[in-house]
């Protein structure tokens, strides 16, 4: 089977030292959804982790009119 007429074009455009309009199209680079139903806690786990150390929960306030009163 032969290649199509497009695709000769843009070999030969390649071959020509032109851009490749193949080159600059984004590639889909993710994992395939294959999962129906989400799994709720890995999804938790995961988020977890990746916010972890940017805010453990715990907030630290300082009451300056209280402090400058006493």
């Amino acid at each position: 089977m032969g290649m199509s007429k497009s695709k000769q074009h843009r070999h030969k455009t390649e071959r020509a030292g032109l851009n490749n309009p193949e080159m600059s199209r984004i590639q889909w680079h993710r994992k395939p959804h294959t999962q129906v139903v989400q799994n709720k806690k890995a999804e938790q786990r995961r988020t977890l982790c990746r916010h972890k150390g940017s805010r453990d929960g715990a907030d630290f306030f300082i009451f300056w009119r209280n402090a400058l009163i006493n």
